[in-house]
């Protein structure tokens, strides 16, 4: 049989990658300085992507790229003090997916030097890490930050 006479399933068939999702009220910690950088991350991940897809020069994309690298290394930064300062029991796994996500903007960074221009799949992965890292694990160190000071 040949390729193009298999049935394909629509549903199964890869999709294109979409642009990372922006911010929205579910990812707010009520921890305004973390928030903000929240939202900075996510506008220059869709900045990025924005740029991706109107296929912005190199030079472009590698600023771009290099501002969220920055952004989320200091956001990482900002967020591993609060937890060693304020004894986050689930510090050293947050630490860990700051890492993940480091190390995603990182290879792309990689990659761009080896002459690949960043993918919207690529962005859209980070956007997925960096979302649920958000829901989840920044929620959760929130939630510890606030009661801590509540005492």
């Amino acid at each position: 049989m040949l390729w193009y006479s298999l049935n394909v399933n629509p549903a199964h068939a890869p999709r294109s990658a979409r642009p990372p999702a922006g911010w929205r009220r579910q990812l707010e910690t009520g921890l305004e300085p973390l928030d903000r950088q929240h939202r900075d991350l996510l506008e220059a991940l869709a900045h990025l992507a924005g740029a991706v897809e109107a296929g912005a020069p190199k030079a472009k994309l590698e600023e771009e790229l290099a501002f969220l690298a920055r952004h989320l290394i200091k956001h990482c930064q900002t967020e591993e003090t609060l937890m060693r300062e304020a004894g986050f029991p689930g510090r050293v796994a947050h630490a860990n997916q700051h890492q993940e996500l480091v190390h995603l903007v990182r290879d792309l960074q990689y990659r761009q030097a080896k002459g690949q221009s960043p993918d919207l799949e690529a962005l859209s992965r980070i956007g997925i890490g960096l979302d649920q890292h958000i829901c989840e694990s920044d929620l959760a160190m929130a939630g510890y930050l606030k009661a801590l000071h509540a005492v």
